[in-house]
């Protein structure tokens, strides 16, 4: 009777050591934190371009704004597009059209870059602008889109004439 006993402390034992274990295991998982970010566009010297007559490449620069860090999770995909509309004469004739319904379509646009919340680092889109690209005020509009949600802004950059 004894050694049925002792081998019944020893499957209790056991079965407490992998259970505790486990917890302990479950409770650093938890613990852990991971650093996500939010991205937003751009920097001042961004889309200056110098207008040649030839193709010419401008750059966007997203920047990667650190977020609270969050549990441990698989990382949220993150789209970042960029567009240019334009022409307009001035920025009165700039805003009226912005705020028309149907805005007019995107005159030129970058193509979308793809990251995710826990990349960081300095995302670039880039513009080209084609030879017959007009001089005037165009409408920058930047979207970010993540989990289901979105943000957009506006804002005026000036193409200059061709030399």
């Amino acid at each position: 009777m004894r050694a049925r006993n002792d081998a019944n402390v020893v499957i209790v034992a056991l079965v407490l050591g992998v259970g505790l274990s486990g917890c302990a295991r479950g409770a650093s998982k938890a613990s852990v934190r991971i650093a996500t970010y939010q991205y937003s566009c751009c920097n001042a010297t961004d889309l200056i371009p110098v207008r040649q007559g030839n193709d010419e490449v401008a750059t966007l620069h997203w920047t990667a704004v650190p977020a609270p860090p969050t549990a441990a999770r698989a990382a949220i995909p993150v789209s970042l597009a960029a567009a240019l509309t334009g022409p307009f004469s001035d920025a009165a004739a700039l805003k009226i059209a912005m705020v028309s319904i149907p805005r007019r379509s995107p005159t030129i646009v970058a193509v979308t870059v793809w990251t995710t919340d826990q990349a960081g680092g300095a995302p670039v889109s880039t513009f080209r602008f084609p030879p017959s690209t007009p001089p005037g005020l165009y409408d920058l509009t930047t979207t970010v889109e993540f989990a289901g949600g979105s943000q957009t802004a506006d804002g005026a950059v000036k193409v200059g004439p061709a030399s």
